[in-house]
């Protein structure tokens, strides 16, 4: 194939930066809530006074961990995929319902940020929980996932090879 140049390239820029972002950001997730989980374990076992924080922190970097790693596995094409009968197919069959798939992956990547802006927007001034901090700081996740879907979609559309699989795939 013949390498993208100009604004693709560019695109595929900006789509690299966001992914590497995505990816800090799933990392320091579970590392911080292996963190968070043992040193929870030693102040309620070993020094018996319980930390009050530590589930809300882990939940909020667990909803964050996912809803980015979702993003960078679209982008990558690992998400789970059953397509033994796709693979029966002609290609021509077969890209056709790669584009009805990217057409629906379009459309939920705009479902989740439309409704995820909306929900973050309105639990904005609401507290919760020990350390009375917004549900908008893990409900932002899905604006974010959903804006990172659409960018990851329209780079597929400019750079075919983004259409395959990248990295390691398990069967």
């Amino acid at each position: 194939m013949a390498e993208v140049t100009g604004f693709a390239r560019a695109w595929r820029g900006l789509c690299d930066g966001l992914e590497w972002i995505s990816r800090v950001i799933v990392g320091g997730s579970i590392a911080a809530i292996v963190l968070i989980t043992i040193a929870a374990v030693w102040y309620r076992y070993v020094i018996n006074d319980p930390l009050s924080w530590t589930e809300q922190i882990c939940r909020i970097l667990f909803v964050w961990s996912v809803f980015a790693g979702a993003a960078v596995l679209y982008r990558q094409m690992l998400h789970i995929v059953i397509d033994m009968f796709i693979q029966m197919m002609p290609p021509a069959l077969q890209t056709v319902f790669f584009w009805i798939n990217q057409a629906l992956m379009l459309f939920s990547g705009i479902m989740i940020f439309v409704f995820g802006m909306q929900l973050t927007l309105g639990t904005w001034d609401q507290t919760f929980g020990a350390l009375e901090i917004s549900p908008a700081s893990f409900y932002s996740s899905a604006p974010y996932c959903g804006l990172l879907i659409i960018i990851f979609w329209i780079e597929k559309v400019l750079d075919p090879t983004k259409r395959v699989p990248s990295g390691e795939v398990h069967l």
